[in-house]
């Protein structure tokens, strides 16, 4: 039976199948597990105040005299769905926003490829639904962009890429006004893509020097069709005409350095940058979330804002305390430590060998020292993962045994 109960009510034995926190925000790398130590239930007591409990799993609540007995839940399991129904009410809310954005944003580009001007309320509409729902929980809407889609459009891009400058904005506390701002020019940064022929744009080959310059123009024309468009903030045409310009002066189309490049333009150049290399398109590879944080980590202060890009990486909450990674040499472990001096190298306990198979005796290693250089993380493993909840299983089982001669077990 699933209930719900209070954690005071936490007692050896339970086995927990849900909490009232996100997995995220407790420092636990599992969903699901069997309480076996104090340790586990202070833990619990500390971070959370409800629990959800499965009593065919483990143990139940101790039966109390009834003039002591603690007030349950009337319906546990009703309680439990509801929350369940609440969740999915709150994401289809975001999807629904997220998808709507696309459908208003596209109807503008058609406009202007018509050449009407920006519709400047349905812009600043999407910009205020999308930073109400950033502002109540960013990351689900990060998790929406990150969904597979070979639906390749101008308006998904432009959409996701303010959605993260807005997550960004959110993360470092910009002003109000200044959120409007930088969530306007992200969603607009590639207007003037309209006016480039489609023979260039859906080009599979890599493009040829007068290709390119015909592309690199989209910056000016982005900058020429606002221009023609009331109440659009002088921050907002800095980021259509300025993303493409890069910290040694690179860039285009102004070739500007350093902090010649306002702040605003080097957050909106970040996050479309990152937005580009991880969405599926149909005329390049695509790149998983951490290999596209390792590009723009490791290009430093030649490209990018190389302080800026680590707030992008805190934003996105890369490799968090206690999820589960494999590395290149087959062998799995859970984030332990983040290194505030590299995001990319955390702190592991290692779990598993290379043939994934449990260890006997867990060790640490430190991904950032440099005689681990050679050692990469290649994936993250959702938490849902089977491979997961079997490994919990067989460590559970390892840890009661531990006075026995336990051998390491595959997974």
């Amino acid at each position: 039976m699933i209930k719900q109960i209070n954690v005071r009510q936490l007692r050896k034995g339970m086995f927990i199948c849900g909490t009232d926190r996100k997995w995220i925000e407790i420092p636990f790398f599992r969903r699901k597990f069997l309480i076996t130590s104090d340790k586990e239930i202070n833990t619990l007591r500390e971070y959370c105040e409800f629990v959800v409990i499965d009593t065919a799993k483990g143990v139940d609540v101790i039966n109390q005299p009834e003039n002591q007995k603690t007030i349950e839940q009337p319906d546990a399991e009703a309680s439990v769905d509801c929350d369940s129904s609440k969740q999915s009410d709150e994401d289809n809310v975001y999807r629904k926003t997220y998808e709507q954005s696309q459908t208003v944003l596209s109807e503008v580009l058609n406009d202007v490829r018509l050449g009407r001007c920006v519709d400047n309320p349905k812009v600043r509409g999407v910009v205020q639904e999308l930073t109400v729902n950033i502002v109540k929980d960013s990351h689900t809407m990060i998790g929406l962009i990150q969904s597979k889609d070979k639906n390749d459009t101008l308006a998904r891009k432009s959409v996701n890429v303010c959605i993260l400058a807005l997550a960004f904005g959110k993360h470092i506390g910009i002003p109000k006004d200044k959120m409007y701002e930088l969530g306007l020019g992200a969603l607009l940064h590639d207007i003037g893509m309209v006016k480039i022929p489609g023979r260039i744009l859906l080009k599979k080959q890599p493009l040829m020097p007068a290709e390119r310059s015909i592309m690199e123009k989209h910056t000016e024309y982005g900058l020429a069709i606002l221009a023609k468009t009331q109440e659009i903030p002088v921050n907002v045409l800095k980021i259509v005409h300025s993303h493409h310009e890069r910290m040694v002066g690179k860039g285009y189309p102004q070739k500007l350095q350093g902090k010649e490049i306002g702040l605003l333009v080097r957050m909106v150049t970040i996050v479309s940058v990152y937005e580009a290399l991880t969405r599926q398109r149909f005329y390049t590879e695509t790149l998983s979330p951490v290999a596209a944080l390792r590009y723009l980590y490791t290009s430093g202060k030649t490209i990018f804002d190389a302080h800026l890009v680590e707030k992008f990486i805190q934003t996105l909450g890369i490799y968090p305390s206690g999820c589960v990674v494999e590395l290149n040499t087959g062998e799995l472990g859970i984030v332990v430590n983040v290194n505030p001096e590299d995001r990319l190298r955390p702190t592991l306990r290692m779990v598993t060998n290379a043939q994934k198979q449990l260890l006997s005796q867990e060790r640490v290693i430190d991904l950032a020292d440099s005689i681990n250089k050679g050692i990469e993380i290649i994936k993250t493993l959702e938490m849902d993962n089977p491979i997961i909840e079997l490994f919990m299983k067989l460590h559970e089982q390892t840890k009661s045994g531990a006075n026995e001669t336990v051998k390491p077990n595959k997974l």
